[in-house]
């Protein structure tokens, strides 16, 4: 169909900006220092780098496996853009916190992320990022949890398995087939990959475009001040759908597939909206991410099998998973028969738990000490 970028944006990073990627660092809490053990891993045919973060002391301590959002974010979370610009991001301090609490925290290079930081190599590793399918993650992030249990100093008999966003699904999958002792989510994916991706543009896009429209109709020059406008990078990705895919910086237009009627503005939910929902039902299947046959079920699918205690943690003002499915995923694992199930929600923070004024302006902000806080008591509890 007639969106700008879209195209690239599910085939080559699997929708990145939709599914967002990690916050930048923040400091770990204070306490006794920790050490940190650089491993490399083989997934498939490339090596990876890692690093186990363990806590003071010689006894061995529970595993905690990181596993990231959406793309090829390095080790800590961090992700190469545009230009060469690297976004720093969160999973160090998160791991540095953790192990101050006691814990030995296993964080890892998302296969080909390495290639994407160097210039004469981004291109082709984010080729070859885009032919995975999840299922491929899955296996390299039990690859990596098999290497974290052998280490000296870890209690393999005690395992929990933290998700962000898209790897939340990762998790969830990982932490059936390995019985593990519990499962942390941050702003899971809860329904279909195609419904949270619509849900993105009915959810923020239709919000960000408003004040650009009038009676809810928005022309060329709508689009192109709200590209300009104060909203975050997956706002003005929700108002770069509107373009047609002919157009370039030096001559913007519309999507006349979207205008439905011709007349030179685009009905937000009454032309936009649905063809937008009806393509991601089409096209998000073809990506190798989100395919049948490679992909894996979403929290929602997994709710009545979770039984393992569940942490769900989620950001009030998420631009990116609405946290009325958050809450969903808590309510159908209560339904299921789960003991054990705590829903976290969290007034004013974003997709990353950081500080995040609206869902049109959250800008994946450093991850609060609070939820960290939370993670860490959490743990400790369901770990003795």
């Amino acid at each position: 169909m007639d969106f700008p970028q879209t195209k690239r944006r599910v085939s080559g990073l699997t929708l990145v900006l939709l599914l967002g990627m990690t916050a930048p660092a923040l400091a770990g809490g204070a306490g006794p220092r920790s050490s940190e053990r650089d491993l490399t891993l083989q997934f498939g045919p490339v090596s990876a780098q890692a690093t186990l973060s363990l806590p003071a002391g010689a006894a061995k301590a529970p595993l905690v496996l990181l596993i990231a959002g959406t793309g090829p974010e390095d080790q800590n979370g961090s992700y190469s853009v545009s230009a060469g610009q690297v976004v720093q991001g969160s999973l160090g301090a998160l791991a540095q916190h953790l192990s101050q609490a006691g814990f030995a925290v296993m964080r890892f290079d998302k296969r080909y992320a390495a290639g994407t930081f160097q210039p004469q190599t981004a291109q082709a590793a984010f080729t070859e990022y885009g032919k995975l399918g999840m299922t491929d993650l899955l296996a390299d992030a039990r690859t990596a949890l098999n290497a974290a249990k052998q280490q000296p100093r870890v209690d393999a008999s005690k395992v929990f398995i933290y998700g962000w966003s898209e790897g939340s699904v990762i998790a969830s999958s990982l932490a059936l087939e390995t019985n593990a002792s519990g499962l942390i989510v941050q702003g899971p994916v809860v329904d279909s990959f195609a419904d949270s991706f619509a849900n993105q543009f009915e959810r923020v896009g239709l919000a960000y475009l408003q004040p650009y429209s009038k009676d809810g109709k928005i022309d060329l020059k709508g689009v192109l001040a709200a590209l300009y406008g104060n909203g975050s990078g997956l706002a003005k990705t929700e108002a770069s759908l509107l373009f047609s895919l002919e157009s370039t910086p030096q001559k913007p237009m519309l999507s006349t597939l979207l205008d439905t009627n011709k007349d030179g503005l685009i009905d937000l939910k009454a032309e936009a909206l649905p063809q937008i929902r009806q393509f991601y039902q089409q096209f998000t299947p073809q990506s190798p991410m989100y395919a049948p046959a490679t992909t894996l079920p979403t929290l929602g699918e997994l709710a009545s099998r979770l039984k393992l205690p569940v942490l769900i943690m989620q950001g009030e003002n998420d631009g990116n998973i609405d946290p009325a499915a958050a809450q969903r995923l808590d309510d159908a694992l209560g339904a299921a028969g789960n003991a054990d199930h705590t829903f976290k929600l969290y007034a004013g923070l974003g997709h990353s738990l950081g500080l995040s004024p609206a869902i049109t302006q959250d800008t994946f902000a450093p991850m609060q000490s609070g939820p960290m806080n939370d993670m860490a008591a959490w743990l400790t509890q369901r770990s003795r």
